[in-house]
C-alpha cells in the first residue's frame, strides 16, 4: 500500500541523529539561553527542557541542516516561558531575545563554515600524505575500523613506541599544513614521513 500525499512523513532524523545534534549544538543553545536568562542554573534547566521539546517533537525536524534554528527557536520559547514564570527576574526585552537568535544563527553558521573549511583542508593534507602513512592514520581515527597502536605497530612491523611517535609525527605534520592551507600559504605536508 503507497503512501498517500497528506499521510505524515517518517523524519530524516532519528533519536541518534538527534543525540549528535543535540551534544554538536550543546554550546551555542547554551550561550544564547545564559544570554538571555543570565543565570548558569536557570540556562541548565532551560537546555534540559528543550532537549526533552526536542526529542518529543522530532518529526516536526526535516533535515539534520535545519536543527539548529529550529532548536534555537524551542529554546527562545522557552527562555519566554521561565520569564513568564519567574518572578524574581524582570523579562527580557522580547525584541532583545530577538536579536540574540539571530545573532546566535550568525556565529552558527560562521562556526559551520570554518568546520568545513577545516575539514577540506584536513582532506587535501592527508591526500598529500605518502600512502603508508595515510594508511595508518586512517587505521587508528577511522571510526568505523579504529584500530589500537599496537595492531597497528605488528601490521607495519614496527614497536608500539615507534608507531606512536611516528603517529604524533604524522598529526603534528597534518596539523601544520592544515593551518598553512587555511592561512593561504598552501601547505604540502613535510617529506620526512
Amino acid at each position: 500500500m503507497a503512501d498517500s500525499p497528506d499521510s505524515p512523513q517518517p523524519s530524516p532524523v532519528d533519536a541518534a541523529d538527534l543525540a549528535r545534534l543535540l551534544m554538536e549544538h550543546r554550546a551555542a543553545l547554551y550561550g544564547y539561553i545564559l544570554a538571555c536568562v543570565r543565570h548558569h542554573a536557570d540556562a541548565e534547566d532551560i537546555l534540559q527542557d528543550v532537549s526533552v521539546a526536542a526529542t518529543r517533537s522530532i518529526g516536526q525536524l526535516r533535515s539534520r541542516e535545519g536543527f539548529f534554528p529550529w532548536a534555537r527557536e524551542i529554546a527562545r520559547r522557552r527562555v519566554l516561558e521561565h520569564f513568564r514564570k519567574t518572578q524574581h527576574l524582570s523579562p527580557m526585552d522580547p525584541e532583545l531575545v530577538e536579536r540574540l537568535a539571530e545573532a546566535a544563527d550568525r556565529l552558527e553558521q560562521k562556526d559551520s563554515t570554518q568546520a568545513s573549511e577545516r575539514q577540506a583542508a584536513l582532506h587535501a593534507c592527508l591526500d598529500q600524505l605518502p600512502p603508508e602513512s595515510r594508511q595508518m592514520i586512517a587505521m587508528r581515527y577511522d571510526r568505523a575500523a579504529a584500530r589500537s597502536v599496537e595492531d597497528i605497530a605488528r601490521r607495519f612491523g614496527r614497536s608500539v613506541q615507534a608507531t606512536y611517535a611516528l603517529l604524533k609525527r604524522i598529526r603534528m605534520v597534518l596539523r601544520d599544513c592544515v593551518e598553512r592551507k587555511l592561512n593561504g600559504a598552501g601547505g604540502e605536508p613535510e617529506a620526512a614521513l
